[in-house]
C-alpha cells in the first residue's frame, strides 16, 4: 500500500495514522534524513505526516518517490517489504514521465475541445457540438485514468 500522499517535482508528502507513534515517527525521519537527494524534511507527529523537499534537478522525482517508498514500508511494514523484495516496481521513471506527458496533452486537449464545443453550441451547430463534447469526455478519461490511484483511494 502507497502512503505517499501527494508527490511533484521537488516535494513528497507522506501520511499514514500508524506515524502518529513517536518512536515510528523518529526513525522514519532518520530514514528520510539519510536518503540520497533527501534535502528538508517537516514531520508532524499529530497528523501523522511528513514532508520532504529535495532538487528535483539533481534526484529525478520519480526516483525519490520510489525511494521514499521503500523506506516508508520498511519503516512500517517490514515483513512485507522482505516478502515483496525480489517483485519488480510497478511504476518506472519512463513510465511515470509518458503518463505526465499524456496527462498534460490531455488537459490541453480538453481545454480546447470544451472551448470549441461552447463556441459551436453558441453557433447552433447541434452535431458538431456533440462531436467535440464527446472527444472532451474521451480526454477525462484519460486525466482520470492517469490519477486513478488518487481518486480511488
Amino acid at each position: 500500500m502507497n502512503r505517499i500522499a501527494s508527490a511533484v517535482p521537488g516535494r513528497i508528502r507522506i501520511r499514514d495514522s500508524r506515524l502518529r507513534d513517536s518512536a515510528r515517527h523518529a526513525a522514519l525521519g532518520a530514514t528520510l534524513a539519510a536518503l540520497d537527494g533527501a534535502g528538508q524534511i517537516e514531520g508532524n507527529l499529530l497528523t501523522g505526516s511528513f514532508l520532504l523537499r529535495y532538487d528535483a534537478a539533481r534526484v529525478a522525482p520519480a526516483v525519490m518517490e520510489a525511494r521514499v517508498a521503500a523506506a516508508v514500508a520498511t519503516a512500517l511494514d517490514p515483513q512485507q517489504v522482505a516478502a515483496q523484495d525480489a517483485a519488480p516496481a510497478r511504476r518506472t521513471p519512463r513510465r511515470w514521465q509518458r503518463d505526465r506527458r499524456l496527462n498534460t496533452w490531455a488537459k490541453y486537449g480538453m481545454l480546447g475541445s470544451l472551448g470549441i464545443s461552447l463556441a459551436l453550441a453558441a453557433a447552433g451547430s447541434k452535431k458538431a457540438h456533440a462531436a467535440t463534447g464527446g472527444l472532451f469526455l474521451g480526454l477525462l478519461g484519460i486525466h482520470m485514468a492517469v490519477h486513478r490511484r488518487h481518486l480511488f483511494k
